[in-house]
């Protein structure tokens, strides 16, 4: 969240999930980090139903940033505690310092229904030791009023967890992007794009080291780099010493932006190291851009390797060069677009709303 003068912003994907479940409760108490960065996905907040509270930043680099988090907690604590005693439910988002201490609380707690949602890697140990122990938590809970949810639920899961699709299109919205995506035409030259933060675990680094390679298929004509983070300057760097394909670094643009380039793109790339779902993969599906990611658990619930996308077994510069070069004279594209817009049916608001309903014992 961020203030704008006198008017609250707060992160849209957050604002559109709320506007669907908003009618099964009397009021939201959001309970939101600042955001340090003016972005276009912050956006007014105008349900008259939700009311929120703007916590502390815990996002600052370096050796600082564990000061601000120390210093931060009893601030979480102080507004969870104020505001838990009027709740009936409580809705979390975790891995994340808040996150952290209500799932303690809930464990203490007989009288509310908790929905802990799980966002990162449910399966994989290479994740923080913070992401792994609250994960931890979280599998060894059995308490009848406290829900998990997650992308990837395994078979050795307890009841208490629940498989859900982040969701990240209305059914009217899906429709329009569907119908856009079917008309996309795989004959011609081919355009990427990388719709993520700047960081390590993205891997936006070997992939801009891949498309260095003059060894890169000719058939590749561009690709937008969509996002900002620690690793801006290093990727523009990277990207004077592009020559075989043209690339266009963007930073953070809006949903509205974002959607006109999933239009135009061929396929989707994220080479991430450690990932749930993200969805940019399903948002990029449903237009029929072909998602290209890396094998990973929640991942590989969805996505058929070869059917309606494209999974990668390391983050290596040399093997991403190698997967782009083979999916180049892969005659099957249009086949597997088709396939990733029937995939991203399964990523909407509205089917979130009935799912949601069971994990929050609500009756629809």
């Amino acid at each position: 969240m961020m203030y704008d003068g006198n008017k609250l912003l707060a992160f849209d994907p957050v604002l559109r999930e709320m506007k669907v479940v908003e009618e099964m409760f009397d009021k939201i108490i959001w309970l939101g980090a600042r955001t340090l960065k003016m972005k276009p996905s912050l956006k007014p907040v105008s349900s008259a139903k939700v009311h929120p509270v703007v916590m502390p930043c815990v996002s600052h680099s370096g050796f600082i940033n564990i000061l601000y988090v120390l210093s931060a907690y009893p601030v979480f604590l102080y507004q969870i505690l104020k505001h838990l005693k009027y709740a009936t439910h409580v809705h979390t988002r975790g891995p994340s310092h808040p996150a952290l201490l209500m799932i303690l609380i809930s464990l203490l707690d007989n009288k509310r229904i908790y929905a802990h949602k799980y966002a990162g890697e449910w399966t994989d140990d290479n994740i923080p030791f913070t992401y792994r122990l609250q994960r931890n938590l979280l599998k060894k809970v059995r308490k009848p009023n406290i829900r998990i949810t997650v992308s990837g639920k395994n078979d050795t899961d307890s009841e208490n967890v629940y498989d859900l699709e982040n969701p990240c299109m209305y059914e009217d919205e899906l429709r329009g992007m569907n119908a856009t995506g079917a008309e996309k035409d795989f004959s011609g030259k081919l355009r990427l794009l990388f719709v993520g933060n700047l960081m390590p675990s993205k891997g936006i680094i070997p992939l801009m080291q891949a498309l260095q390679s003059s060894k890169l298929s000719d058939r590749y004509e561009s690709i937008h780099i969509v996002g900002g983070g620690m690793l801006m300057d290093e990727v523009k760097a990277l990207a004077e010493n592009v020559q075989h394909i043209n690339v266009v670094i963007t930073g953070d643009i809006s949903r509205e932006e974002l959607n006109k380039l999933y239009a135009s793109a061929h396929f989707m790339i994220l080479p991430s190291i450690s990932e749930s779902f993200p969805k940019v993969v399903a948002e990029a599906a449903a237009f029929g851009c072909i998602p290209v990611t890396t094998k990973l658990s929640a991942i590989t619930k969805q996505i058929t390797d070869g059917r309606n996308g494209f999974l990668m077994n390391n983050t290596s510069s040399g093997y991403i060069l190698d997967v782009l070069n083979n999916i180049a004279v892969n005659k099957q594209l249009k086949e597997i677009s088709l396939n990733a817009i029937t995939m991203s049916k399964l990523f909407t608001y509205e089917r979130f709303k009935q799912r949601m309903a069971k994990v929050y014992n609500i009756e629809q």
